[in-house]
């Protein structure tokens, strides 16, 4: 195989690894590839493509390169000569329309690309388009007790943007974050007033500035950012050890608030634990809102099962319903993984979905998705939550405070490890088969009737102290 055909082949992966439409966007006629001497060079249009291919696609271009070469190829980016004449507005202009058809096309097919984009660069008031974001509204988003607060607060701030100050969603991935940001987007696009919002990932945030520093258009790039009325940037932990960043962010921040206008972040960990990322920004932080999401439990979980049947057009009994809400205790994505588990187990056995087909599926789904846990990690994630020495748990005493979360843990260790009933019972204070099968039972008797236990000298919710624990425990 030549070069010429090498290049082609190289076409034929990228097209394959990034989908039709955004190599068509990025990478087809307008580029060229030329390879000499063991470096391929990609010519692009302008410097800006230049910069966004070699920020958002080097990675997926060296792993194709090594594919087709079965070597390392060197990649150097350039601008076409021919290129270099046309008219600077003409190029922004094209600039600006590739930037808002990526995101009307977005491929889940680019490791490389953010998954979050700006999703509105204009006035609100465009006409919908066919993007997963405008499903996700107020009225589709099942409240319960984890996230009621935090969707209140997102109403609250959408029919009063910059109120409130800067807005903090916070939480673990698939509790709900996304859905609120595109909720809040939607609302805006329904409204009167025209609001113009600018929705992106910090990720892409980073991107774009360290382009325009690159091409010395800052002043564009703040007016790209500033001159909005709200601005949603998610998961603002990528931001650590980006200190040029997060000073830029924290100017727009101050900027948008000192004119009234509206910041929404969104971020998978608490503002305590974003000192490490910056104090600056936590202290703008606190001057508004800063929200927690949780992970959903057993009777939004319940909820959530329910509209995903519908969104999916699967037809699921009551009893199957309750199964999965119960089974999968994780986030909306796993549930709806759940649910296409069993469809798809339902088409391969040419059977119903019925209650005993989804038990066996969901044992094998939760099994499989379930965290590497070890018996000791349980222990030390029971024994912090209900504040009791890891020697109580292994002891002979049998008052409440120390058999309820004996039996909790035996009851993660049979959920989350693959040990057997001698080995539980061995390790937490050799007891036997039947005492670890009888604590199962209990705790699971405890779940259906919704029942309190004691944690920590406090009446709790046993939905809600597995919760405790399961976060301690993703958190360890």
């Amino acid at each position: 195989m030549d070069d010429s055909d090498r290049l082609s082949a190289l076409r034929t992966v990228l097209a394959q690894r990034l989908g039709s439409q955004r190599y068509e966007l990025w990478l087809g006629t307008h580029t060229t590839f030329e390879f000499t001497e063991g470096q391929l060079t990609i010519g692009c249009p302008s410097k800006f493509e230049c910069q966004w291919l070699r920020n958002r696609l080097q990675s997926t271009l060296s792993t194709s390169c090594q594919q087709v070469w079965e070597y390392e190829v060197a990649i150097n980016f350039q601008v076409n000569a021919k290129s270099k004449s046309r008219k600077r507005k003409q190029e922004q202009s094209d600039t600006t329309q590739k930037l808002l058809i990526d995101v009307a096309t977005e491929s889940p097919n680019s490791s490389e690309l953010p998954s979050k984009q700006p999703r509105v660069a204009k006035s609100i008031s465009p006409k919908p388009r066919s993007r997963p974001g405008l499903r996700s509204t107020f009225d589709n988003f099942v409240v319960g007790r984890g996230n009621e607060l935090a969707s209140r607060t997102a109403q609250a701030v959408v029919e009063q943007p910059g109120h409130y100050g800067p807005l903090l969603l916070f939480g673990p991935p698939g509790v709900g974050k996304t859905h609120l940001g595109y909720a809040m987007l939607n609302q805006l696009r329904q409204s009167s007033q025209r609001l113009r919002a600018l929705r992106m990932s910090a990720e892409q945030f980073t991107a774009e500035f360290l382009a325009a520093l690159d091409r010395r258009a800052l002043p564009s790039f703040r007016q790209k950012h500033r001159n909005v009325d709200v601005l949603f940037i998610d998961d603002i932990q990528f931001l650590v050890n980006k200190p040029a960043t997060l000073d830029e962010l924290m100017q727009t921040i101050d900027d948008l608030h000192d004119r009234g206008r509206q910041i929404v972040l969104t971020c998978d960990r608490n503002p305590g634990e974003l000192q490490k990322v910056s104090m600056d920004l936590v202290s703008r932080i606190t001057g508004g809102l800063a929200i927690p999401l949780e992970h959903p439990d057993y009777a939004t979980r319940l909820g959530i099962v329910r509209q995903l049947a519908v969104r999916l057009k699967v037809s699921l009994d009551e009893q199957v319903t309750e199964l999965i809400a119960t089974q999968v205790a994780g986030s909306a994505r796993q549930l709806a993984g759940a649910i296409n588990r069993l469809v798809a187990t339902s088409m391969a056995r040419k059977s119903a979905i019925t209650e005993d087909l989804a038990r066996t599926t969901l044992a094998d789904y939760v099994q499989q998705n379930a965290p590497s846990v070890r018996l000791s990690d349980i222990q030390r994630a029971v024994c912090e939550v209900f504040g009791v020495e890891p020697s109580s748990l292994k002891s002979k005493r049998k008052t409440r405070s120390i058999t309820e979360p004996r039996m909790l843990a035996m009851w993660l260790a049979r959920k989350y490890t693959r040990a057997a009933l001698g080995e539980i019972g061995d390790y937490f204070g050799r007891r036997s088969h039947s005492t670890v099968v009888s604590a199962q039972k209990k705790i699971e008797r405890l779940v259906s009737e919704n029942a309190e236990i004691s944690v920590a000298d406090r009446p709790c919710q046993v939905e809600e102290a597995i919760r405790q624990v399961e976060s301690r425990l993703r958190t360890g």
